[in-house]
């Protein structure tokens, strides 16, 4: 479902945050005392690099909208 697509990703982005801040106020343990997974800490570093890629081309498609409602707001 594009039309909302954005919007459940960042609530789901936000839980992955409030998990990681977590992890580190209390040393890598969650509140029953357990480390990541091997596989959650695999994908863990994996989102990093997507996260990181995913902002290079957002801002690029934030420039690109931003400069559009310009050329429309001064009629170029």
């Amino acid at each position: 479902m594009s039309y909302c697509r954005f919007q459940n990703t960042t609530q789901d982005l936000q839980d992955c945050i409030d998990a990681v801040e977590q992890l580190i106020n209390t040393n890598g343990f969650d509140e029953d005392g357990d480390t990541l997974s091997r596989r959650e800490s695999e994908a863990m570093h994996e989102m990093i690099e997507q996260a990181a890629y995913y902002s290079q081309r957002a801002e690029e498609l934030a420039e690109m909208i931003e400069d559009k409602k310009n050329k429309e707001n001064f009629g170029s």
